[in-house]
Protein backbone atom coordinates (compact mmCIF):
# COMPACT_ATOMS: atom_id res chain seq x y z
CA UNK A 1 0.00 0.00 0.00
CA UNK A 2 1.19 3.51 -0.56
CA UNK A 3 1.57 6.44 1.27
CA UNK A 4 -0.80 8.55 -1.23
CA UNK A 5 -3.52 5.49 -0.62
CA UNK A 6 -3.02 5.55 3.22
CA UNK A 7 -3.00 9.54 2.82
CA UNK A 8 -6.17 9.35 1.48
CA UNK A 9 -7.52 7.03 3.40
CA UNK A 10 -6.49 9.16 6.49
CA UNK A 11 -7.76 12.34 5.25
CA UNK A 12 -11.33 10.51 4.22
CA UNK A 13 -11.71 8.69 7.29
CA UNK A 14 -10.66 11.91 9.47
CA UNK A 15 -13.06 14.36 7.61
CA UNK A 16 -15.50 16.01 10.44
CA UNK A 17 -18.02 14.74 8.52
CA UNK A 18 -17.46 11.29 9.03
CA UNK A 19 -15.15 11.43 12.55
CA UNK A 20 -17.64 14.37 14.88
CA UNK A 21 -20.33 11.91 14.72
CA UNK A 22 -18.84 8.33 15.32
CA UNK A 23 -16.50 9.91 18.33
CA UNK A 24 -19.25 11.84 20.03
CA UNK A 25 -21.46 8.75 19.98
CA UNK A 26 -18.42 6.39 21.36
CA UNK A 27 -17.52 9.08 23.52
CA UNK A 28 -21.31 8.90 24.99
CA UNK A 29 -21.13 4.93 25.22
CA UNK A 30 -17.85 4.82 27.16
CA UNK A 31 -18.70 7.60 29.42
CA UNK A 32 -21.45 5.28 30.59
CA UNK A 33 -24.55 6.91 29.02
CA UNK A 34 -27.69 5.64 27.81
CA UNK A 35 -27.80 3.97 24.47
CA UNK A 36 -30.73 6.72 24.00
CA UNK A 37 -28.17 9.53 24.64
CA UNK A 38 -25.71 7.99 22.28
CA UNK A 39 -28.45 7.73 19.40
CA UNK A 40 -29.43 11.28 19.96
CA UNK A 41 -25.77 12.44 19.56
CA UNK A 42 -25.07 10.53 16.94
CA UNK A 43 -28.66 11.24 14.91
CA UNK A 44 -27.81 15.17 15.68
CA UNK A 45 -24.00 15.08 14.32
CA UNK A 46 -24.98 12.60 11.71
CA UNK A 47 -27.56 15.38 10.21
CA UNK A 48 -25.29 18.04 10.59
CA UNK A 49 -22.54 15.51 8.61
CA UNK A 50 -25.65 14.81 6.39
CA UNK A 51 -26.31 18.40 5.15
CA UNK A 52 -22.32 19.13 4.53
CA UNK A 53 -21.92 16.09 2.86
CA UNK A 54 -25.31 17.28 0.25
CA UNK A 55 -24.03 20.76 0.13
CA UNK A 56 -20.16 19.32 -0.98
CA UNK A 57 -22.10 17.17 -3.63
CA UNK A 58 -24.33 19.09 -4.74
CA UNK A 59 -21.60 21.78 -5.23
CA UNK A 60 -18.99 19.70 -7.41
CA UNK A 61 -21.93 18.24 -9.38
CA UNK A 62 -23.16 21.82 -10.49
CA UNK A 63 -19.35 22.45 -11.38
CA UNK A 64 -18.39 24.90 -8.74
CA UNK A 65 -16.11 22.58 -6.96
CA UNK A 66 -13.28 20.28 -7.94
CA UNK A 67 -14.11 17.54 -5.04
CA UNK A 68 -16.10 16.89 -2.25
CA UNK A 69 -12.80 17.91 0.12
CA UNK A 70 -13.02 22.37 -0.78
CA UNK A 71 -9.36 22.33 -0.68
CA UNK A 72 -9.34 25.37 -3.16
CA UNK A 73 -9.57 28.79 -1.12
CA UNK A 74 -12.80 30.13 -2.68
CA UNK A 75 -14.28 26.26 -2.03
CA UNK A 76 -13.20 26.44 1.66
CA UNK A 77 -14.60 29.39 2.37
CA UNK A 78 -18.73 28.64 0.67
CA UNK A 79 -18.29 25.31 2.87
CA UNK A 80 -17.24 27.36 6.38
CA UNK A 81 -20.07 29.41 5.22
CA UNK A 82 -22.49 26.83 4.98
CA UNK A 83 -21.35 24.92 8.19
CA UNK A 84 -20.81 27.90 10.29
CA UNK A 85 -25.11 28.42 10.13
CA UNK A 86 -25.94 24.97 10.42
CA UNK A 87 -24.09 24.18 13.68
CA UNK A 88 -25.32 27.53 15.17
CA UNK A 89 -28.72 26.35 13.92
CA UNK A 90 -28.03 22.68 15.77
CA UNK A 91 -26.71 24.08 18.64
CA UNK A 92 -29.78 26.40 19.08
CA UNK A 93 -32.32 23.52 18.38
CA UNK A 94 -30.56 21.82 21.25
CA UNK A 95 -30.08 24.21 23.91
CA UNK A 96 -34.05 25.02 23.15
CA UNK A 97 -35.53 21.52 22.89
CA UNK A 98 -33.67 20.46 26.18
CA UNK A 99 -31.31 17.87 24.73
CA UNK A 100 -28.01 16.83 26.87
CA UNK A 101 -26.08 19.16 27.90
CA UNK A 102 -23.23 17.92 25.95
CA UNK A 103 -24.77 18.02 22.64
CA UNK A 104 -25.83 21.42 22.75
CA UNK A 105 -22.14 22.47 24.26
CA UNK A 106 -20.53 19.60 21.69
CA UNK A 107 -22.28 22.18 18.41
CA UNK A 108 -21.48 25.42 19.99
CA UNK A 109 -18.10 24.65 20.74
CA UNK A 110 -18.01 23.48 17.24
CA UNK A 111 -19.44 26.40 15.42
CA UNK A 112 -17.06 28.55 17.49
CA UNK A 113 -14.36 26.39 15.60
CA UNK A 114 -16.10 26.75 12.12
CA UNK A 115 -16.11 30.55 13.35
CA UNK A 116 -12.30 30.88 14.14
CA UNK A 117 -11.61 29.37 10.56
CA UNK A 118 -13.78 31.71 9.24
CA UNK A 119 -11.81 34.51 10.61
CA UNK A 120 -8.15 33.38 10.50
CA UNK A 121 -8.97 32.68 6.09
CA UNK A 122 -6.97 35.69 5.42
CA UNK A 123 -3.83 34.51 6.91
CA UNK A 124 -3.84 31.14 6.86
CA UNK A 125 -6.49 27.79 5.79
CA UNK A 126 -6.85 26.12 9.12
CA UNK A 127 -6.95 22.60 9.31
CA UNK A 128 -10.97 22.08 10.20
CA UNK A 129 -9.83 18.31 9.57
CA UNK A 130 -7.21 18.67 12.10
CA UNK A 131 -9.67 20.49 14.38
CA UNK A 132 -11.74 18.31 14.60
CA UNK A 133 -9.86 15.52 15.36
CA UNK A 134 -7.94 17.06 18.54
CA UNK A 135 -11.81 17.79 19.49
CA UNK A 136 -12.78 14.90 19.28
CA UNK A 137 -9.54 13.46 21.29
CA UNK A 138 -10.99 15.37 24.38
CA UNK A 139 -14.70 14.29 24.05
CA UNK A 140 -13.02 10.55 25.77
CA UNK A 141 -11.54 12.90 29.02
CA UNK A 142 -10.95 11.70 31.56
CA UNK A 143 -9.54 8.33 29.98
CA UNK A 144 -6.27 9.38 28.85
CA UNK A 145 -6.22 6.34 26.55
CA UNK A 146 -8.39 7.38 24.79
CA UNK A 147 -7.97 11.12 24.71
CA UNK A 148 -3.57 9.98 23.76
CA UNK A 149 -5.34 7.40 20.87
CA UNK A 150 -7.63 10.43 19.96
CA UNK A 151 -4.68 12.62 19.53
CA UNK A 152 -2.34 10.24 17.83
CA UNK A 153 -5.25 9.55 15.42
CA UNK A 154 -5.69 13.49 14.92
CA UNK A 155 -1.81 13.25 14.35
CA UNK A 156 -1.76 10.64 11.60
CA UNK A 157 -4.60 13.21 9.82
CA UNK A 158 -2.51 16.37 10.07
CA UNK A 159 0.43 14.15 8.54
CA UNK A 160 -2.48 13.41 5.64
CA UNK A 161 -3.08 16.68 5.39
CA UNK A 162 0.25 18.23 4.28
CA UNK A 163 1.05 14.51 2.57
CA UNK A 164 -1.44 15.58 0.06
CA UNK A 165 -1.06 19.28 0.20
CA UNK A 166 -4.35 20.12 1.29
CA UNK A 167 -2.52 22.48 4.40
CA UNK A 168 0.69 23.46 5.46
CA UNK A 169 2.39 22.40 8.46
CA UNK A 170 1.20 25.92 9.91
CA UNK A 171 -2.31 25.39 8.96
CA UNK A 172 -2.12 21.98 10.52
CA UNK A 173 -0.65 23.32 13.51
CA UNK A 174 -2.97 26.50 14.40
CA UNK A 175 -5.85 23.26 13.76
CA UNK A 176 -4.38 21.45 16.61
CA UNK A 177 -3.92 24.24 18.73
CA UNK A 178 -7.74 25.05 17.53
CA UNK A 179 -9.25 21.97 18.38
CA UNK A 180 -7.34 21.29 21.56
CA UNK A 181 -8.65 25.05 22.87
CA UNK A 182 -11.94 23.73 21.56
CA UNK A 183 -11.71 20.46 23.90
CA UNK A 184 -10.70 22.66 26.62
CA UNK A 185 -13.69 25.31 26.39
CA UNK A 186 -15.99 21.75 25.73
CA UNK A 187 -14.52 20.11 29.16
CA UNK A 188 -14.94 23.59 30.52
CA UNK A 189 -18.86 24.43 29.70
CA UNK A 190 -19.53 20.72 31.20
CA UNK A 191 -18.54 21.68 34.11
CA UNK A 192 -20.24 24.63 35.13
CA UNK A 193 -23.01 24.78 37.57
Amino acid sequence: MSRTTVAHGLSLTGHPAILMPLASALAAVSDGRSPEMASTVLVAAGIVAASVSAFALLQVRRGKWADTDASVPAERSQLNLFLLPVLAVAAAWSVWSDQPEALSAGLSVAAGLVCLAVLASRWLKLSLHVSFAFFAASLFWPDLRLVGCGLAIGCLIGWSRIYLARHSLADVLTGALAGGLAGFAFQSLLTIP
